[in-house]
């Protein structure tokens, strides 16, 4: 095959070409030798991005359960009930103290010791707290009560498109031992 003119021009500027990709290019062996002694290399175990990410990770939980547990704290309000002297909220009979302050002694008991009047108001705001606890627990109990039953006697709007005054028909079917007549009865516009 004789080459012309055009064809000899493409294929000196294609050998030009190859000639300079192997002048620019590293030689394999240099490459594979290089691939070889980076994978001897024993890999560094302690990677110092990893570990200051995984420091700064924990310092941030650790402050937020720090910061939500103080938060909760700073949220229960400081309640203090004034009560008239002598009058105790919600203690039982035993617990009240009479206006002397001392308490007479049951026979054949130790004496008690008279109760101050902050375990007084600890104990009534012990005792609201709880009842505010069992009346929201009995709301969120009833709101969950009306919710299921809300769900469960729930309807799609296109329900009734499912349905047609033809169901009972549509959902029989025809006995072969019937007589002709009977089965007659099942075509639309036929005198029964």
């Amino acid at each position: 095959m004789e080459l012309v003119g055009e064809e000899k021009k493409i294929q000196t500027l294609f050998s030009e070409l190859r000639l300079a990709d192997n002048q620019t290019l590293p030689s394999f062996s240099a490459t594979w030798s290089r691939a070889q002694a980076r994978a001897l290399r024993p890999r560094r175990v302690f990677n110092l991005p990893f570990a200051v990410a995984t420091a700064l990770l924990i310092c941030a939980l650790v402050s937020l359960a720090w910061w939500s547990t103080r938060w909760q704290h700073t949220q229960q309000p400081n309640v203090v009930a004034i009560t008239p002297s002598g009058v105790v909220p919600d203690l039982k009979p035993s617990e009240v103290v009479p206006a002397g302050g001392k308490i007479p002694a049951p026979s054949g008991s130790e004496p008690k010791k008279p109760i101050s009047a902050v375990h007084r108001f600890k104990v009534s705001a012990r005792l609201r707290a709880d009842r505010l606890a069992a009346r929201q627990e009995a709301n969120l109990l009833a709101a969950a009560k009306k919710q299921a039953t809300a769900i469960s006697s729930w309807r799609s709007p296109t329900a009734t498109l499912l349905s047609s005054p033809n169901d009972d028909l549509l959902k029989s079917l025809p006995q072969l031992n019937e007589s002709t007549n009977d089965l007659k009865s099942f075509l639309p516009n036929t005198p029964k």
